[in-house]
């Protein structure tokens, strides 16, 4: 075997180092396997995604400034009423039909 430069102590030394470093990483890998852990860190990605979310949503709403962009909300408050309009009206011709059709059946009888 040819001769490293190194002596026995430095050779023993870097073993021992090694062992120590192979010795953490086992650890923190068990570690990071266990369910509380996982489950812990699911939530924290969650959360920070749902900020994010949040964030991007609340700056559709808001100017530079900090006030509300009043265009975009009158232009939602305005879809949401007409959702609602439309909800009304289909409910007026629902309720009109069955009367109808309730008033022929009692016309047949």
């Amino acid at each position: 075997m040819a001769n490293s430069g190194r002596s026995i102590d430095e050779i023993r030394a870097d073993l021992a180092a090694n062992r120590a470093k192979l010795g953490k990483a086992t650890a923190e890998a068990v570690e990071s396997m266990k369910p509380k852990n996982i489950a812990k860190k699911g939530v924290e990605e969650v959360k920070t995604f749902a900020s994010a979310e949040i964030g991007a949503a609340k700056a559709q709403f808001v100017d530079d400034e900090g006030g509300w962009r009043t265009d975009r909300l009158l232009m939602i408050g305005g879809a949401v009423l007409g959702v609602v309009a439309a909800l009304v009206a289909l409910n007026v011709v629902a309720n009109k039909r069955a009367v109808t059709s309730r008033a022929k059946k009692e016309v047949g009888r």
